[in-house]
């Protein structure tokens, strides 16, 4: 599934992404979230600024152990290290733009890992069921789960995604899905 036009969707969140701009300095995203849609873990960034723009509906950003209601005109930026997660519970779609400051690998990164759930190749929370290809997309993404020390999961997926670049796996991913 080559993304050649920038749009692509992901059936677990329920969304579709329309890539607006992407540069070596900021990539922004348009998002069309469906009713229910949401990611389902929370997260972090350790080395991006994340900034949701609503242009129409209610989006729910937890941040932290809070939850912050965002509606059209409103915008909110996520600082790095800050545990975040969004979601629509509401019954129309929501849609918003995300930029993302310094994005490094992210675009290929939601490549990679859109790709994967459309290929049913995640689980039900729509992380990869194989570990070298969850290395490789959560180090592009530069994610992170609040739940277990950075130091441990950073050098962990590090390992794997060397690991998976050694063994080819990387660039099997980057030419299917990018």
């Amino acid at each position: 599934m080559k993304n050649q036009n920038n749009e692509f969707s992901n059936t677990t969140i329920k969304d579709r992404i329309i890539v607006l701009e992407n540069t070596t300095h900021k990539l922004v995203f348009r998002t069309f979230l469906e009713s229910g849609g949401g990611q389902n873990q929370i997260h972090y960034h350790s080395k991006i600024n994340e900034t949701f723009k609503i242009i129409k509906g209610k989006l729910i950003v937890k941040i932290n152990e809070e939850e912050k209601t965002l509606i059209s005109g409103n915008k909110h930026t996520i600082l790095p290290y800050t545990n975040h997660m969004f979601y629509n519970t509401s019954k129309e779609e929501v849609i918003f733009d995300v930029e993302i400051i310094n994005p490094n690998k992210m675009i290929k990164g939601l490549q990679i890992m859109y790709g994967l759930n459309n290929d049913d190749k995640t689980n039900s929370r729509g992380l990869p069921k194989n570990i070298l290809h969850a290395a490789i997309g959560l180090k592009m993404l530069d994610a992170f789960s609040p739940k277990a020390p950075h130091f441990i999961q950073k050098n962990t997926i590090a390992i794997l995604a060397f690991l998976g670049n050694v063994f080819g796996v990387e660039k099997s991913l980057l030419d299917k899905y990018c």
